[in-house]
């Protein structure tokens, strides 16, 4: 017979018990209980999925219990092939399941996918439902085979259509087992045990459909196929209730890798990235696979691992050339009792920040060299208004600020403070006789024997003309002649052509013991003494009346 829908045998057919019911209402009682357990849920990744697994299982099971207990071929032909919208969706739910578990993701698939999914799963069922026009699902082979614990059992002919839902299921089965070896090969070890039993539940459906399909064995007579999903998804609960999984998640997800606008990512005890939020995704450009060694992190991996290396704590700041980022990092170590089993970071995109920082810095740099440079022309324009361009002596005004120093020094040792006018001899006559540059070089000379022939303390200006001042700190009457005389003697060796070819000068020193003579006091009495010496024939020094 071609096994063809015919609702109407099943109205008319006999009904037994059969032998496993017993074990097939265990069964659906406790995916019942685990589909209501995962509904209850707050939040786990593949939530719906996983329920609808469940719900899809106790349809299918009750289905081929039906077939079982009916007697005419006829009923459990129909009911087989009203089963097969169940078999056809249970693998694909059961891999968007391990998915989203595995990978905690919590986007719906993309509208083609689940559009050409569903598109693929009516075809197959519009193929199962009419099985008895082309016999593509079952044969005409089809017929009741030998009772199997008291029970008629059917035999099916296996049809072209047929294998290409088996490849249907076992694509998707494959997809599945491929989603949990590579968690268990990408996870930290010490959640490996929970990954190795996903795998050892993955392949129990596995065990039993290929034993049923090629080898024709059964559990009770029927097919083990159901029974071994149910076994799978009720340990796949299990493990998912004892991994406290579900305690985490919802604010982890919710909360932190959803809402977050910043990047994080999660690293395992071996530095692999085995999660991250979508902010992160968007900084890599890309979806990035989990358990990728974060060196191997796109962008931003190389510089992270970098600051793990120099900074153990995880705090820092990262620059990433291309594209240009500047990124603050902050770590959270993920474990208890003292023991780190992972870290999370949390990554601030500051690029602006820092460049509005790097402005306002060279901004305040150009300011300050401006500042600099102003302050710099003003010491050097308050230097000019204190020398003389000519010679390069301190001038009169200079004169004034140093006495002012000296003086206080004066009042507080009660040294001796002298003060020496100087003129050259006969000046008029080298300009008239040699030039005003002659004159000028002169006058540069004698500058230079001054400054050259003085102690460090003392000090050297050009007050006017040809006359100079010296400020002696320290030094009495008796010890500036002496001062005063080996300068003569040193401009008298200078290699100026003057009517003689010597340089000649005048000098009066004039001294306060005590400080309490002015500035203009000390000067008067300076230059009184010049004019003896001019008057007493020059070339000579003489000395002005003594100072309180």
């Amino acid at each position: 017979m071609t096994p063809a829908l015919d609702p109407a045998a099943c109205m008319a057919t006999a009904w037994q018990v059969a032998p496993d019911l017993p074990l097939r209402l265990v069964v659906v009682a406790a995916l019942a209980a685990v589909a209501g357990w995962a509904d209850a849920q707050r939040y786990f990744p593949g939530k719906r999925a996983f329920f609808w697994l469940n719900t899809v299982l106790v349809l299918w099971i009750a289905g081929t219990t039906a077939e079982h207990a009916a007697v005419a071929a006829e009923c459990k032909a129909t009911v087989a092939l009203l089963c097969w919208p169940f078999i056809m969706t249970l693998p694909v739910l059961w891999s968007l399941f391990l998915q989203r578990y595995v990978s905690a993701d919590t986007q719906p698939p993309r509208t083609s996918v689940v559009t050409a999914t569903v598109l693929a799963l009516a075809l197959q069922v519009l193929g199962a439902f009419s099985n008895g026009w082309h016999g593509g699902f079952y044969g005409a082979g089809s017929a009741l085979g030998p009772a199997v614990l008291g029970l008629p059992r059917m035999r099916y002919q296996y049809g072209p259509l047929f294998v290409l839902a088996a490849v249907w299921g076992y694509a998707w089965l494959v997809r599945a087992t491929v989603v949990i070896a590579r968690a268990v090969h990408d996870c930290a070890p010490e959640d490996r045990p929970l990954w190795l039993a996903f795998l050892v539940m993955m392949a129990v459906p596995w065990a039993a459909n290929v034993a049923y399909v090629l080898f024709g064995l059964r559990l009770l007579g029927g097919d083990p196929t159901p029974l071994s999903f149910a076994v799978g998804a009720v340990g796949f609960g299990w493990l998912i209730r004892n991994s406290s999984l579900l305690r985490v998640v919802p604010m982890s997800r919710r909360l932190l890798f959803t809402a977050l606008p910043d990047p994080v990512l999660v690293l395992d005890s071996l530095n692999r990235v085995i999660d991250c939020n979508r902010a992160g995704e968007r900084l890599a450009g890309q979806a990035v696979p989990r358990g990728v060694p974060l060196p191997q992190f796109p962008v931003a991996g190389a510089a992270l691992t970098e600051l793990l290396a120099r900074a153990p704590h995880g705090e820092g700041t990262v620059v990433i050339d291309q594209p240009p980022l500047v990124l603050d990092v902050r770590a959270t170590d993920i474990g208890g009792d003292g023991q780190r089993i992972g870290r999370m970071l949390q990554l601030r995109d500051v690029t602006e920040r820092h460049r509005t920082q790097t402005r306002l810095a060279a901004a305040l740099a150009q300011r300050d060299s401006q500042l600099a440079q102003v302050a710099q022309l003003e010491a050097e324009l308050r230097e000019q208004t204190l020398r003389d361009p000519l010679t390069g002596l301190h001038n009169r005004r200079a004169l004034g600020q140093r006495f002012a120093h000296e003086r206080q020094h004066q009042q507080a040792t009660a040294q001796p403070l002298t003060l020496v006018l100087l003129d050259v001899d006969h000046f008029k006559r080298v300009n008239d006789s040699h030039g005003h540059a002659m004159g000028d070089a002169v006058l540069q000379a004698l500058g230079g024997v001054l400054t050259e022939g003085l102690r460090a303390s003392d000090s050297v200006f050009r007050i006017g003309g040809e006359e100079f001042a010296l400020l002696l700190p320290g030094a009495d009457a008796t010890q500036a002649l002496l001062r005063v005389q080996a300068l003569r003697e040193r401009a008298a060796a200078l290699d100026v052509p003057p009517d003689d070819g010597r340089v000649r000068f005048s000098a009066g020193i004039a001294t306060c013991e005590r400080g309490t003579l002015s500035l203009d006091d000390l000067l008067r009495r300076a230059d009184a003494a010049l004019y003896l010496a001019k008057a007493g024939g020059r070339n000579r020094s003489e000395l002005g009346a003594a100072g309180p």
